[in-house]
């Protein structure tokens, strides 16, 4: 490699990649990316990158026609490939002992997230398909069997967020048992200092629901109603009107994450079909929440980075809405349930 021929002014090669100073001129820009193409190994790729990525957004002829001028036509998708990483990799993360190929694998994740699994590919030297099949196992989910009280005495996580749908206490089931109380003081020990709760509960107990949600500190922000009208479908009733709603208390003192946007999802009535053995969102449980209204909760009530906690984890939905960019724990009594969540999620629970 003719190293010595990559060392200029304005232009500074690195073992990750390519840093440029001042403002070189088109012609110089255009003959540096000549003389990268005598350099191999994993900078080769970074440093091509960061040299794309400079013509884009410098030149307003910078583009893929004078590009190809120096690599042809036939290298465009490779081209593109390493502008892609190096743009979503920054140079600090960037290992210069593990290949650009482990790089790609991972450049789609958060940084916090770059570093870790770069880290650990280094660390335990696995290959780019051990990084990728490490990846496809879901580490961010967790899924405990058991008591929620119980399992919950256990486990040292602090949540960020709880969005759940507890029993409550309106049906024959077994499980159907409503102790509010107890699981809020279960709970609150792994509360973070800033957090949002999005607890379900029946219309019939919503106001006993929410009185203990005050006797234990926790402040009432919002009501939602969630809006069900495809469940009353030929209903009938004859002492009371037919209910079509089921409530949402939002308790906590954080910030939701709204997108930016305004649209109706701001409102505090959410109309979501319940799920169907026909839908898409296949009812795997009675008391199914559909996954688009959970899916709207979970955005909403936490941030990159953050932990979730969802205590009474019925089908898993919770965790099948759940990105990679969070953390989720999932408990689940019911045996039964359990084993669905195991393969509706592609994960094991814990021993």
């Amino acid at each position: 490699m003719k190293q010595l021929e990559l060392l200029t002014s304005k232009f500074r090669l690195t073992e990750t990649g390519l840093e440029i100073e001042g403002k070189p001129e088109f012609e110089e820009w255009m003959d540096y990316g000549q003389s990268l193409k005598v350099l191999d190994g994993t900078a080769r790729q970074f440093a091509i990158g960061d040299w794309i990525i400079h013509g884009f957004e410098t030149y307003e002829h910078g583009r893929w026609d004078a590009i190809q001028q120096i690599w042809g036509n036939e290298a465009r998708e490779t081209l593109r490939k390493y502008e892609w990483v190096a743009k979503q990799i920054k140079s600090v993360l960037r290992r210069t002992d593990l290949t650009f190929s482990h790089h790609e694998v991972i450049a789609d994740l958060q940084p916090d997230k770059q570093h870790h699994w770069l880290e650990q590919a280094a660390a335990n030297k696995w290959s780019v398909a051990t990084l990728r099949q490490k990846l496809s196992e879901k580490n961010y989910l967790r899924l405990y069997k058991g008591d929620m009280v119980e399992v919950l005495s256990c486990i040292p996580d602090i949540f960020d967020l709880i969005v759940t749908d507890p029993p409550y206490g309106v049906t024959e089931y077994e499980w159907d048992q409503l102790e509010t109380d107890n699981w809020l003081k279960a709970i609150i020990p792994h509360l973070a200092e800033q957090y949002n709760i999005f607890w379900f509960c029946s219309p019939k107990f919503a106001a006993d629901t929410e009185m203990i949600f005050r006797l234990n500190n926790l402040p009432i922000q919002s009501r939602i109603v969630w809006h069900r009208r495809n469940m009353a479908m030929g209903s009938q009733a004859h002492n009371k009107f037919i209910d079509t709603w089921e409530m949402i208390l939002h308790a906590g003192n954080r910030e939701l994450n709204f997108p930016k946007e305004w649209s109706d999802a701001w409102f505090d009535v959410q109309t979501f079909a319940v799920p169907q053995t026909n839908f898409t969102d296949k009812k795997l449980h009675p008391t199914q929440k559909p996954e688009g209204l959970i899916q709207r909760l979970v955005e909403f009530g936490s941030y990159p980075n953050d932990k979730i906690l969802d205590p009474f984890a019925g089908s898993g939905t919770t965790g099948v809405v759940c990105k990679d960019d969070r953390e989720c724990v999932l408990i689940e009594r019911e045996e039964g349930y359990t084993g669905i969540i195991e393969g509706r999620l592609g994960i094991s629970r814990q021993k």
